[in-house]
């Protein structure tokens, strides 16, 4: 009896979480509306014309390019170092990111490593191609494989945040030949393993209301950049999502993400990632990976559970997981000494 009754709560949960998902996004889309037909004015935002300071802060590296691919992309990225004897680092952002989220680790381990920060495929200052179908995983995956071989290296330790873990574990599937090793952070190694969990979990699904409303037309470019970016501050500053560390997103910080996100197609781009993959995502690839991992999680996420990473690393073989108490989802900006030496015990070990 005992059992009934818990499979009766569970499917109670699942089927409300369904039915409450889809209501989230209509209601904050109509929340969202109606703030505009009161004040009109709140719907635009400044473009801003000149990167800030900390932008051009040449303790973090230089800024490059590389045309990669038969469409010859053009790719940036910043570079710690021009020592190429160096091995390779590449870090991947999450969205809505650029290399910026990186900034930690490009000091940190630029002295053993060359870290490139790199902006993926219609972010920062790299080319941002028009349609949807330019964004699924496989598409930016072949983008990091091809950089990686056009700089003239064979091999990479790869390193990714958010929905940047997504293209990183596609890349160490498809070409483990290039990742020594792998190291992801409070993001998932493929989309499938997402829809996965959350199929079982409604809690999971209930938080990812927003990707229903990633699916409509015009509506989350203004939902994005309204009132000047505000729901940026939401992002990265609320207590619910943001960095739990509170001097670690200052204001100068926030104004670098609203100048990348304020240039022409930047907003689109990063809704086109999910309106290109679909909740089920590609094949699973978390049984291909071979390389030795490690996940880094924050504990306070507020998109993505912990038990989730939990998950993950139990599906991957090896993989080391790394919990990181109170620390939210941007945790390598948040707690970035503990993520860094938790990356330099890891890297360490033969």
């Amino acid at each position: 009896m005992a059992g009934v009754q818990s499979l009766f709560k569970w499917v109670v949960k699942y089927v409300l979480a369904w039915l409450l998902a889809p209501f989230l996004m209509m209601s904050s889309t109509l929340a969202f509306v109606l703030s505009i037909v009161r004040t009109p004015a709140i719907l635009s935002y400044r473009v801003r014309k000149t990167p800030p300071a900390v932008l051009q802060n040449s303790a973090l590296g230089t800024h490059e390019y590389a045309r990669v691919g038969a469409s010859q992309l053009r790719l940036h990225y910043v570079a710690s170092s021009e020592d190429r004897d160096k091995p390779l680092m590449v870090c991947l952002h999450g969205f809505p990111e650029f290399w910026y989220s990186f900034r930690h680790q490009l000091k940190a381990f630029g002295k053993d490593y060359r870290v490139l920060a790199v902006d993926m495929r219609g972010f920062g200052d790299s080319d941002k191609p028009q349609a949807a179908v330019e964004y699924k995983v496989d598409k930016m995956a072949g983008d990091i494989v091809d950089l990686i071989e056009a700089l003239g290296y064979t091999s990479c330790t790869l390193v990714a945040n958010d929905g940047g873990a997504v293209i990183a574990g596609q890349v160490a599937t498809d070409r483990p030949d290039l990742v020594e090793k792998l190291v992801l952070m409070n993001g998932p190694v493929s989309l499938s393993a997402v829809a996965t969990y959350a199929r079982s979990h409604p809690k999971q699904m209930l938080k990812f209301w927003y990707s229903f409303l990633a699916k409509l037309p015009y509506l989350p470019e203004m939902y994005l950049g309204f009132n000047d970016f505000k729901r940026f501050d939401a992002i990265f500053r609320s207590k619910k999502m943001g960095c739990r560390n509170k001097d670690a997103f200052t204001d100068e910080d926030l104004e670098a993400y609203k100048y990348a996100f304020s240039q022409p197609g930047a907003l689109t781009a990063v809704v086109n990632f999910y309106r290109a993959n679909g909740s089920k995502g590609g094949a699973e690839p978390i049984t291909a990976i071979r390389c030795p991992s490690l996940m880094i999680w924050g504990d306070q996420d507020g998109v993505l559970d912990t038990d989730l990473a939990k998950e993950i690393a139990g599906r991957v073989q090896g993989m080391k997981l790394e919990i990181i108490e109170g620390a939210s989802h941007f945790v390598q900006q948040d707690f970035p000494d503990t993520v860094n030496r938790l990356m330099t015990e890891f890297l360490n070990k033969p």
